[in-house]
């Protein structure tokens, strides 16, 4: 139940000071509210300022770079230079917590992730000869690419453990299994140059007309970034906190012996 809150919430929120762990909230592992609550009341309250004393930096908007995908088998488009940003607005729908099998499936709704940046891109392909009237192209552009009403359901897979202060911490002990779902994909290139070319109406036509198909392609490498910097995250949150401050039960019995 509360591995859902504290994953994102050590991920998407941003701490102003080292006080921020002594103001936490407690909650019990039954009750589910008490941890959706505390956890959108970090994300919409609290800033963009990170966890310096944990060396967590702030991730909204989340930053990439040369961050390749493969659309269609036909081009290869490299953001050089990016960020991603909406993470700090989504919300936790339905969750499940079993501490017996130590398992926590949940279900994240985003309402609009947008990934903003400087790409390359080159390839070859019969269907480029139809669609920029050439088998092969090379070339640069600005992108921004709408992702709205994403949802995804996770599976969390953590551990109890016990370290030498006495206190008990969660490891999570393997990276979320998810799958998701969007309605939608709105593309805005600019300044795709191909040649002496400015194809960004062409390709913007193509693309919004195309998006169920192409988003196949590239939908999956964004939220696998995002969840790879939630993972990394999370380990630095989980690995400094104690439960004992954010839980109301003692979790010595889940302690694997």
């Amino acid at each position: 139940m509360f591995v859902s809150g504290l994953l994102l919430l050590s991920c998407t929120l941003f701490f102003s000071d080292a006080s921020f762990v002594d103001s936490l909230t407690k909650c019990s592992i039954k009750d589910n509210q008490c941890v959706i609550n505390m956890f959108q009341k970090m994300l919409h309250d609290i800033g963009e300022a990170g966890i310096p004393e944990f060396d967590l930096v702030p991730i909204d908007p989340m930053k990439i770079t040369n961050v390749s995908v493969n659309v269609l088998d036909a081009v290869t488009l490299t953001i050089q230079d990016g960020v991603i940003k909406g993470f700090k607005t989504c919300e936790v729908k339905k969750y499940s917590f079993d501490p017996d099998k130590q398992l926590e499936k949940q279900q994240i709704f985003c309402n609009a992730l947008t990934v903003k940046g400087q790409f390359v891109f080159g390839g070859s392909s019969p269907m480029l000869q139809s669609l920029l009237g050439g088998s092969s192209v090379n070339g640069n552009g600005k992108a921004k690419i709408k992702l709205e009403h994403v949802t995804m359901n996770l599976e969390l897979p953590f551990t109890i453990i016990k370290k030498e202060d006495g206190d008990t911490y969660i490891r999570l002990i393997d990276k979320p299994k998810y799958d998701y779902d969007l309605q939608k994909a709105v593309f805005d290139i600019k300044h795709l140059i191909i040649g002496d070319n400015d194809l960004s109406q062409a390709a913007n036509t193509y693309l919004n007309s195309n998006w169920k198909t192409l988003i196949k392609s590239f939908g999956k490498t964004f939220v696998d970034k995002g969840l790879e910097y939630f993972f990394v995250f999370a380990h630095k949150f989980y690995d400094n906190v104690p439960t004992k401050l954010y839980i109301e039960e003692d979790l010595t019995p889940y302690v694997l012996s």
